[in-house]
């Protein structure tokens, strides 16, 4: 049986609290890696590490547009905004312990 936009929609919409749950912990997540990416982890070379962290930025960026965009489109301003506030303050603190230790 298919289902309307409109039904779709309104789906979504009932979901969000779980979805934005969903999207905290998995940019949490996602950061962590990437942040541990760019600084090189596990790099044994000069050239390594460069590409590690060429590699997490693109990553970054992409996940951060993509779930802009799809947060957006859907109408789910919930996971939107969680995407985007934890997308753009956890690099800055995991920054902070960093410089912390």
């Amino acid at each position: 049986m298919p289902v309307s936009v409109v039904q779709l929609r309104g789906r979504l919409r009932r979901s969000e609290r779980p979805v934005a749950f969903a999207v905290g912990a998995g940019d949490l997540l996602l950061c962590c890696v990437v942040f541990l990416m760019m600084l090189g982890y596990g790099a044994t070379t000069r050239e390594e590490e460069t590409a590690s962290w060429v590699l997490g930025g693109q990553i970054y960026g992409g996940w951060l547009a993509t779930g802009l965009t799809l947060f957006a489109v859907a109408g789910l301003t919930r996971a939107l905004l969680t995407h985007l506030a934890t997308m753009l303050l956890t690099p800055g603190v995991l920054l902070l312990v960093l410089l912390a230790l």
